[in-house]
């Protein structure tokens, strides 16, 4: 063999050795699948894929609020612990992916994957039948309220849920009058700039002789300290929360309404998830948020008014209405009954029908009608 031949050839071999070693390096890198089932079996539950999938939880009221410590936290740690790790939970608060006005727009179009849309943004919306559970004065707690409201919603806002799974509806408690000044008649309304929702307590409000102001909750504890507006209408165990009562140390205790809330999961984002975990979000962890949304409001209502009464001490007040004060009040609400039902009829409802269901539904419960 020569000498040219003997180089070619001792070439080659070196090229194949270390393409060889390439190859091992490379096969080093990625197990086999059954090595790769031995590390990640910890990861999979019974008939489930080992990938770990991210949901992203919107939330915009601030990470100190009930609704952290007391529902969204607790919630991340049952679902990561259900599923073994395969889906972790990110939470983000205070409005950072998106403000509460536009919860139900930022879900369908998978800004985040679960949020909780407040639906009296809503009222001009396929949502507005839920709107009817913020009547003035239609319950006295939330359970109540979201059992009725969901009733409510299975029959005449089914076809809403296109872009979005409907997780539950909640409540909040019944809303106080959180004010710069004292309230305590009707006539000590008047001309005050007073913050609403929406469309669903603004005919009540003007028949106070008070002047309706549309803001975002995110935007309230500003407006409050600006004097853009006097006084809002807010659930107390809310308002420990946002500190309303730095700016509005007045509280009268009113429970004028509370806000029908749903929780919903962006479709697209469910449809992607493995067989097995949608089936544990639509038997378990559904359920599970609600009920810890209406836990919470439940054991905070009572801590919030000692939370309140402390933190007005020496700049306000914490008023106790007369039940003949609180009548005058009531008067004022049946107003707000009568546009909520002519408003359904103008969106193609029968909005007659809807109050007669709403208040057998109320009824049933065994509430009285507040006229």
């Amino acid at each position: 063999m020569n000498v040219k031949r003997k180089r070619f050839l001792f070439l080659g071999i070196s090229l194949l050795v270390m393409a060889a070693l390439v190859l091992a390096g490379c096969g080093g890198a990625k197990p086999s699948s059954s090595e790769n089932d031995n590390n990640n079996g910890e990861n999979k539950s019974a008939g489930g894929s080992s990938e770990v999938i991210e949901m992203n939880v919107g939330n915009w009221q601030p990470s100190t609020h009930h609704y952290v410590y007391n529902v969204l936290e607790p919630w991340k740690k049952y679902v990561e612990e259900k599923t073994n790790g395969r889906i972790k939970v990110n939470l983000y608060h205070g409005g950072t992916l998106g403000a509460a006005k536009s919860a139900w727009e930022d879900v369908k179009g998978g800004v985040y994957d679960v949020g909780l849309v407040v639906t009296t943004y809503y009222y001009d919306s396929e949502l507005f039948p839920y709107t009817i559970g913020n009547l003035p004065f239609a319950f006295p707690d939330s359970v109540t309220a979201a059992k009725v409201v969901s009733k409510i919603g299975e029959k005449y806002a089914k076809d809403a849920f296109k872009d979005v799974v409907l997780m539950g509806v909640t409540s909040t408690d019944p809303y106080d009058l959180f004010s710069t000044k004292p309230v305590r008649k009707v006539e000590d309304l008047k001309n005050a700039k007073l913050r609403v929702q929406g469309k669903s307590d603004s005919e009540m409000i003007k028949s106070f002789g008070a002047t309706p102001v549309s803001i975002s909750v995110n935007e309230t504890y500003e407006a409050l300290q600006k004097g853009t507006i006097d006084m809002t209408f807010y659930t107390p165990i809310g308002a420990v929360g946002t500190k309303y009562y730095e700016v509005a140390p007045y509280v009268t205790k009113m429970g004028v309404s509370v806000t029908p809330m749903i929780a919903v999961m962006n479709k697209g984002f469910y449809d992607k998830l493995p067989d097995d975990l949608k089936k544990m979000f639509d038997e378990d962890f559904n359920k599970k948020l609600i009920d810890l949304y209406n836990e919470s409001y439940t054991k905070e209502l009572e801590k919030s008014y000692q939370e309140l009464e402390k933190h007005v001490q020496g700049k306000g007040e914490i008023i106790t209405l007369t039940p003949e004060e609180l009548k005058e009040f009531k008067k004022h609400a049946k107003v707000q009954w009568d546009k909520w039902a002519e408003d359904a009829n103008k969106k193609g409802y029968n909005g007659q029908e809807m109050i007669d269901e709403f208040k057998k539904l109320i009824q049933e419960e065994g509430l009285e009608l507040p006229f």
